[in-house]
């Protein structure tokens, strides 16, 4: 950034710290990129140059910026180009779209679309091979589900990925086949990146422009700090395409202007190291830093591969799966553990996130020290893991929206018994466990706003599992902030703090559930320079014209 950031007192409006403020602590004041003071009008004011603007809330809210703690921004960019299917409301939908997508385009180009949702389609399943390819012409057709462990393809794209016969699929993969062997289209977990593999490749400027896309929108919605997955080898959601993901966004993130830790999938050390010797990726003094890795237990709840200790309650012959075994996930915690490094560990199933516990607890007896490292997900929870989680001190790092996405199925999927146990957040956190929300954007929405409302108002999914409003806040702002080890400098309104800022149109930790979700980002500030300035936007006068 090289805009230069004011000297600014904001007052006469709600401080959100992210708690309520106390009686007579009603103004903050900022220089270049910091708070100094917070406390009395007069306070703030004497702690100001002369010549400092004045901010006039207006009775809106001044909150912490918001930190989303888990995205995938290549994955990101590349949404922004390809379909999106998320509001399809039946099979006839989304063949319409592939066939206007493919008249458009060159015959030898792919159609890639993302988002599908089979549960949300009138006909309750997925398109099949046949229908994608009779709606393309024969093309190549790739549409990946939401959870994006499952995909379907054309029967071009099918037989380009090499399944046309049986027994090719990658290990801990799925094809799935008729009674004569063909492929249905449905493909599974590992077998989803060679058909992904069957994507145009994306220039460069293809993926600035989807950069500026969703970067312009997490503004729009007041994120100020992000944590970044980003592949280094086929392992990951991108398969074979996400190969160099480290690569490429070490090339696109130097301009962005937020706070952002890079959490590498890395089955070897290495990567971390070449990443952080030399790439713009780390640069603590910069606001960048590459200190985590990510490794996978599971799949999906939304998939039926998720870990489960029981089977699905709409697929009783299925339990779900563990995508990584224990001996391969405990040498690579502790070789990154020893490296000093945070594990992120992804567990959606009640029985993978009892193993992580388990691999946590015996990472910890075997090699005791400090640590931040965190559970991905943790969708499913029995309350001794729950007691783990707080005895090993992890954070746990959820999806709030899910509420929101999964409303249609989710119950039909877990059985009412184990849904009183999804995305237990008040059992969490009654635990005393650090939870850190976050969207695993682009699979949900970004929108955090919409989310904490969703975890403060669950619309009859485990209400007795909701926060209340200020604990819907604090998982955006301090939770966000423990969970990336940045909490000295985001997260909280304090002296000292930076100044990452937003001004909403209304207080959130008071507003009903309802009164919330229409709740608007009125300006974001990072490091003191307004990057977003709604119309309705609080004016900003010189002290003069205040007085």
């Amino acid at each position: 950034m090289t805009a230069v950031a004011p000297a600014r007192l904001y007052h006469a409006g709600r401080l959100l710290l992210p708690a309520p403020a106390l009686p007579g602590v009603d103004a903050v004041a900022t220089i270049d990129d910091r708070i100094v003071a917070v406390g009395s009008v007069a306070d703030c004011t004497a702690a100001l140059p002369h010549d400092h603007q004045v901010v006039d809330l207006a009775g809106c809210a001044l909150a912490p910026g918001f930190v989303d703690a888990h995205v995938h921004p290549m994955i990101m960019c590349v949404f922004e180009r390809e379909l999106l299917l998320d509001e399809c409301t039946s099979v006839a939908e989304v063949l319409d779209l592939v066939a206007d997508r493919s008249r458009a385009g060159s015959p030898e180009r792919t159609v890639v679309g993302f988002q599908l949702d089979d549960a949300a389609l009138a006909e309750q399943r997925l398109p099949t091979a046949a229908e994608l390819d009779a709606a393309s012409g024969g093309r190549r057709v790739v549409l990946v589900r939401r959870d994006g462990h499952h995909a379907v393809g054309s029967v071009a794209a099918l037989r380009a990925a090499g399944f046309d016969a049986t027994g090719t699929e990658p290990v801990g993969g799925v094809v799935e086949r008729d009674g004569a062997g063909r492929p249905t289209g449905l493909v599974r977990e590992t077998a989803v990146a060679p058909l992904l593999a069957l994507m145009d490749d994306l220039t460069l400027d293809d993926l600035q422009a989807g950069l500026r896309a969703w970067s312009d929108r997490l503004l729009r919605q007041g994120v100020t700090a992000i944590s970044a997955m980003c592949q280094t080898t086929e392992e990951g959601p991108s398969g074979p395409a996400g190969t160099f993901e480290a690569v490429g966004w070490s090339v696109l993130a130097d301009g962005l202007p937020f706070d952002i830790q890079t959490i590498l999938i890395a089955p070897e050390l290495g990567a971390v190291h070449d990443q952080r010797s030399g790439s713009p990726l780390h640069d603590p003094v910069g606001r960048r830093r590459v200190d985590a890795v990510k490794l996978f237990l599971d799949g999906t709840l939304g998939g039926h591969t998720a870990c489960m200790h029981q089977a699905f309650s709409d697929r009783p012959g299925s339990r779900g799966l563990r995508t990584l075994g224990d001996d391969d996930a405990y040498e690579r915690m502790v070789a990154a553990h020893v490296a000093g490094l945070q594990i992120c560990v992804h567990a959606i199933g009640d029985q993978a996130n009892r193993d992580a516990a388990e691999l946590f607890g015996r990472l910890l007896r075997e090699h005791p020290g400090e640590h931040r490292h965190r559970v991905e997900h943790a969708s499913v929870l029995d309350a001794p893991t729950i007691e783990r989680f707080a005895e090993h001190g992890l954070t746990v790092v959820v999806q709030p929206v899910n509420l929101h996405s999964e409303r249609h199925w989710l119950e039909r999927r877990v059985g009412p018994d184990r849904l009183a146990r999804t995305y237990p957040f008040r059992s969490l956190l009654d635990a005393g466990v650090v939870v850190a929300g976050s969207s695993d954007a682009p699979i949900e929405r970004t929108d955090v706003i919409e989310a904490m409302a969703a975890s403060v108002d669950r619309g009859g999914l485990a209400d007795a599992q909701s926060l209340t409003p200020a604990e819907a806040l604090a998982i955006y702002t301090t939770g966000g902030s423990w969970a990336r080890s940045t909490e000295h400098e985001l997260g909280a309104i304090r002296p000292g703090s930076r100044a990452d800022l937003v001004v909403l149109s209304a207080d959130p930790t008071t507003a009903s559930p309802a009164d919330a979700a229409a709740i608007r980002v009125l300006t974001t500030t990072i490091g003191g320079v307004d990057l977003h300035i709604h119309p309705d936007a609080p004016a900003v006068a010189p002290r003069e014209s205040h007085r």
